[in-house]
């Protein structure tokens, strides 16, 4: 039995570069969805700052949308206000724009 890893190097005549094999074996397992969705949750964490961070309890993502659940009325509608310039912060902080909408709970 090949396991993902054994599959991607069978598929190859000749040495490939580490990144290349890991790129192929997270796709074959499906895993790129999962490590985007990790990628944004961290990067938020980050952008966020240990204020928001401290009235935060979780971040998680559903589709194109993050969810990021708040302890404190007044900072949730104060970061709903400006959800907008959130997501532009954090898709320009990823280089790419994996989030469409984020929600503040």
């Amino acid at each position: 039995m090949l396991t993902a890893l054994g599959l991607a190097m069978a598929a190859q005549d000749s040495p490939q570069p580490l990144g290349d094999v890991l790129k192929e074996v997270i796709d074959q397992l499906g895993l790129q969805e999962k490590i985007d969705e990790a990628r944004v949750v961290e990067t938020w964490a980050t952008i966020a700052g240990k204020d928001i961070n401290g009235v935060t309890e979780s971040v998680w993502m559903k589709g194109s949308t993050l969810y990021v659940k708040i302890t404190s009325a007044a900072w949730r509608q104060e970061l709903h206000m400006n959800r907008r310039q959130w997501r532009q912060r954090l898709n320009g902080a990823l280089d790419t724009d994996p989030v469409d909408e984020i929600v503040f709970r």
